[in-house]
């Protein structure tokens, strides 16, 4: 608003500069004799005079004009970049992964051993909604993890949430859902029947109509090589509940030699 009142206001200074050369070009085609005073310069001379001022008017007009406009262009930019950041921030934003959950045993010389799910959350701040899922390959994984002839049913469930038809209308922040896929670290081991790797696509929108789409990698191999940590309060929940045992089976063994005695 001020740089448009701005620009009005150099237009109308150079609009006047232009009218008074005018009206002094008209004065001097008219009235030229008057101009001659003695020792002064001509009509003419005056008339070159005034236009170069207005030539250089002109110009500096011309300028301040090409600086309003170049401001407009910057606080419009810095305006859209306000907005894009303003939306990237409160934007939803859906993934799809896999999640890796530790087994913490009391004997903590046993192999590290978990479950792993395919997830599915909105990690925004905003609801999704509309939420189209797409895998390349149908997800799949080893009939040893699952009870006889109820493996094809659990993938079946799986994938046809993954089929590119709305299974989620709406999608809130941290929301997710998960569903069993294999053992850990097991199905590292798995041979070639068993895919390394999968494709999906998630297509969505915010609340306010924007269409966004993301295209995620899920890698065995990636995963293979993570760190499998153990909850630390699951941890010490588990040493607990060990030396419970312990001091269980020593008063047990006391009073096995008390009543010996």
């Amino acid at each position: 608003m001020k740089t448009t009142r701005a620009r009005s206001r150099i237009l109308v200074i150079a609009g006047s500069a232009v009218g008074v050369f005018a009206i002094f070009c008209g004065s001097v085609a008219l009235f030229g004799a008057w101009w001659r005073f003695e020792n002064m310069p001509t009509a003419e001379e005056w008339q070159a005079v005034f236009g170069a001022t207005v030539l250089v008017a002109i110009g500096l007009t011309l300028y301040q004009i090409r600086q309003v406009d170049a401001s407009n262009r910057e606080l419009i930019r810095s305006n859209e970049l306000a907005r894009d950041a303003n939306l990237e921030i409160s934007r939803p934003r859906v993934q799809v992964y896999l999640q890796a959950d530790r087994q913490v045993w009391k004997d903590r010389t046993k192999p590290v051993d978990g479950t792993m799910f395919v997830a599915v959350t909105n990690i925004g701040r905003s609801p999704a909604t509309n939420v189209r899922l797409a895998v390349d390959i149908p997800f799949t994984s080893m009939e040893e993890f699952f009870k006889p002839g109820m493996m094809a049913t659990h993938f079946e469930d799986l994938n046809s949430t993954f089929d590119g038809s709305t299974r989620f209308p709406i999608l809130n922040p941290r929301s997710t859902y998960v569903w069993f896929f294999a053992r850990v670290p097991r199905v590292f081991e798995a041979g070639p029947e068993m895919p390394r790797q999968y494709r999906v696509t998630a297509r969505y929108e915010s609340s306010s109509g924007v269409h966004y789409v993301e295209e995620m990698i899920l890698d065995l191999d990636v995963e293979k090589r993570l760190e499998l940590p153990a909850p630390p309060l699951r941890r010490i929940g588990r040493d607990i509940e060990s030396v419970g045992d312990e001091l269980k089976a020593i008063r047990k063994k006391l009073k096995s030699v008390r009543s010996g005695n």
